[in-house]
């Protein structure tokens, strides 16, 4: 709530700082033509920024396990991945990623689902920086495929909960 309010807090201001040292004296600009009209509009962007960073998550919860998504480190890697023959899903993320906070409810919710069938598991790119070399991670979210040890797909970005169980099945139809 407070990262909420002080993300409006600093939009609005920004924005009435806006209108109110702008040079929009002909009122053609109609979002910042006075200070209220861009403390509203900077209020605005304020709240849109912090809803589409996933800012409503703490990057404690996405850090921590969750009953069906176990958080591994880098020395557990190959225990926990290389070394099982069912197939493995990998989610490498890093807590100030906006679009990982957003995948994180997503896999947990597909994680679920295929509970005892498929495994899933997560790895900070901040903490196991070894891991993001070994396997080229360029962009957060990236989801990985493993199967008997093996990358046999790669997903880079948020995915939709469908999108994710169809590649899954498509993986692993069994």
């Amino acid at each position: 709530m407070m990262g909420l309010t002080l993300s409006v807090l600093i939009g609005g201001a920004l924005g009435a700082a806006l209108g109110y040292f702008g040079q929009c004296n002909s009122g053609t600009c109609p979002l910042t033509a006075t200070w209220w009209r861009g403390a509203l509009f900077g209020g605005g962007l304020g709240l849109l920024l912090f809803l589409s960073s996933g800012g409503s998550r703490s990057s404690a919860a996405i850090n921590a396990s969750t009953s069906n998504v176990k958080r591994i480190a880098e020395p557990e890697f190959d225990a926990e991945v290389a070394a099982v023959p069912t197939l493995v899903v990998v989610d490498f993320y890093a807590p100030w990623c906006g679009p990982c906070r957003r995948m994180a409810p997503v896999l947990e919710q597909v994680a679920s689902q295929y509970a005892g069938k498929v495994r899933f598991v997560k790895v900070n790119v901040d903490e196991a920086s070894g891991l993001a070399r070994r396997f080229a991670i360029q962009g957060l979210p990236t989801l990985l495929f493993f199967k008997d040890g093996k990358v046999v797909d790669t997903h880079v970005g948020f995915a939709s909960e469908a999108a994710l169980k169809a590649r899954i099945d498509s993986l692993d139809p069994g």
